[in-house]
């Protein structure tokens, strides 16, 4: 599990601002994890150490006949520090080296550039069958589209034993917003004053003749 950078602050001030939050206290509980969960359609929100830990959402699942706790997981990981979301991809069978990547928004797709992904978690890069942006902004980026998407799918080579993982983006926005009321984030840099994006990725359109096959 990716450990994100937080502040100190102790478990029961936390469960505290839960109770707090938005978000009715009893849509929160507690799992025999020792994790603070509330469930959001397809997402869930989870917090480390009884609500004192890192955040996280979370969308897994299995693949037809497998008996594994989960073969594909999209892992959104909030760093309150920064204000600054982690996007990490798992699909089982993936490659560790991967030398292409496409994100699609329901037709519109993101292709990532080189250098825009590294193979395994943040904290750990021997994670197998894993991917994470590296870049904030292009994180940033690829969550708004999730808040305004439905399905997000991502092919990628070499394609190992599959290519091609799906997620339902149904309830990702009420997942976020549950764990940034705990952590407002910082009021944006005006446009004017800033710092122009990274160019990080080739945007297009599913219906473009020029879009690679797979």
């Amino acid at each position: 599990m990716t450990t994100y950078i937080r502040t100190a602050l102790s478990a029961s001030a936390l469960i505290l601002a839960f109770l707090a939050s938005p978000l009715a206290a009893d849509d929160w509980y507690t799992h025999p994890f020792g994790e603070l969960r509330a469930n959001f359609s397809d997402w869930i929100a989870v917090c480390a150490d009884y609500g004192a830990g890192p955040c996280r959402v979370v969308h897994s699942g299995r693949d037809d006949g497998s008996d594994a706790g989960f073969d594909y997981r999209l892992t959104l990981g909030y760093n309150d520090l920064t204000d600054d979301w982690v996007v990490e991809v798992m699909d089982r069978g993936m490659e560790h080296a991967l030398n292409h990547v496409r994100l699609d928004f329901d037709g519109q797709w993101i292709d990532l550039a080189p250098g825009a992904w590294k193979a395994g978690e943040m904290a750990t890069a021997n994670v197998a069958e894993t991917f994470t942006i590296l870049d904030p902004a292009l994180s940033d980026h690829l969550i708004e589209m999730m808040k305004a998407g439905n399905v997000l799918t991502v092919t990628y080579r070499p394609i190992g034993t599959d290519g091609t993982v799906q997620f339902s983006l149904r309830g990702v926005t009420a997942a976020i917003d549950a764990v940034e009321a705990r952590y407002p984030r910082a009021a944006p840099v005006a446009p004017e004053t800033a710092p122009p994006a990274p160019e990080r990725a080739i945007t297009g359109d599913q219906n473009i003749p020029t879009k690679p096959s797979y």
